[in-house]
C-alpha cells in the first residue's frame, strides 16, 4: 500500500507552476469561446516519469482531487471534465487515475460574456510513486479575453473523454438509490456490461467529497450490480438517480453514463 506524507503547499499568481518531487508542472492552458459564449480552458498536470495522479473517484486508497474556483473574476460556473482513466495497483489495493500527464478540460460560463475573465484555481491533488504526496496549489489565468482560436492540445484532451453507451449502440443502464439513516445503496442493471473483467465505478455528482462508496468487487454481466456508501456528515436524502454516474473501465476502453 502506498504511504501518504505531509501536504506540500504551492502558491503562484501566474498561469503556470513548475517544481519537482513527482509533480513537474501545473498550468492553465488557453482554450476558446464557443458560439454559445461558453468558454473552454484546460488544467494541465505534468508528472515525472512513472508518477500518477488521481481520477475524481480514486478508489479505496486514493486521495480525491478537489478544485475551488470561487475566487475567479467574472465566472459564474465551472465544470471539470475527466478524460478516461486507468486502473493501477494490485487486487484489493486498486486506484484509478492518470500516469505522467493529464489535461482536464474546463467548461466555463462567464457572468458577462463580453467582459474579460480571470480563472483562479485552488487545487488539492495527490501524486504517487512509492509514496503519495498531497499537494495544494493556487493558479490563475490572469485577466484576459478569450478568442475562438482552437487549442490542439486541449482539443486532444476532449477527444479522450469517456464514450457513452450510445456510441456503442448500447442501451443505457437503469438504476435506483435507497437510503438508510446515514448510508445508501445503488443498484444498477447495465446492458452494456458484457465483459466480466470490466470494472464498474459509481459516483454521485456534486457530492463526491461528502461521501464514500464501496465499489463493486465482482461484476456479472446480465445481473444487477450494487454498491454501498456512507455520508461523511449529514445524509443528503434528496439525491436522485439522475446525479449518479456509472463508469465502466476495461483496459483502455472507458464507457461512462451520466444519470440513470
Amino acid at each position: 500500500m502506498k504511504k501518504i506524507i505531509a501536504t506540500l503547499l504551492l502558491i503562484v499568481t501566474s498561469n503556470s507552476l513548475a517544481f519537482g518531487s513527482g509533480l513537474k508542472n501545473v498550468e492553465i492552458i488557453e482554450g476558446w469561446k464557443n458560439s454559445d459564449s461558453s468558454i473552454v480552458l484546460g488544467l494541465k498536470i505534468s508528472l515525472n516519469d512513472g508518477w500518477t495522479t488521481y481520477w475524481h473517484t480514486p478508489g479505496p486508497i486514493g486521495l480525491k482531487p478537489k478544485f475551488d474556483f470561487s475566487n475567479s473574476v467574472n465566472i459564474n460556473k465551472v465544470e471539470v471534465l475527466w478524460p478516461g482513466p486507468k486502473v493501477f495497483g494490485t487486487s484489493g489495493f486498486e486506484y484509478i487515475g492518470y500516469e505522467d500527464e493529464v489535461v482536464l478540460p474546463l467548461t466555463l460560463e462567464a457572468k458577462i460574456s463580453t467582459e474579460p475573465i480571470n480563472l483562479k484555481i485552488t487545487g488539492n491533488i495527490g501524486v504517487c510513486y512509492d509514496v503519495c504526496v498531497p499537494i495544494e496549489f493556487k493558479l490563475q489565468s490572469g485577466l484576459k479575453t478569450i478568442t475562438r482560436e482552437i487549442n490542439p492540445d486541449l482539443l486532444a484532451a476532449l477527444t479522450s473523454l469517456p464514450l457513452s453507451p450510445s456510441d456503442f449502440g448500447k442501451q443505457k443502464a437503469s438504476c435506483s438509490i435507497t437510503f438508510g439513516e446515514n448510508s445508501f445503496k445503488i443498484t444498477a442493471n447495465i446492458p452494456y456490461l458484457v465483459k466480466p473483467e470490466s470494472q464498474i465505478y459509481f459516483s454521485i455528482k456534486d457530492y463526491r467529497h461528502e461521501l464514500s462508496i464501496e465499489q463493486p468487487s465482482l461484476v456479472n454481466p446480465g445481473k444487477p450490480i450494487s454498491a454501498t456508501g456512507e455520508w461523511h456528515d449529514e445524509a443528503h436524502l434528496k439525491v436522485q438517480s439522475d446525479l449518479i454516474t456509472i463508469t465502466q473501465i476495461y483496459g483502455d476502453e472507458v464507457i461512462e453514463q451520466k444519470g440513470c
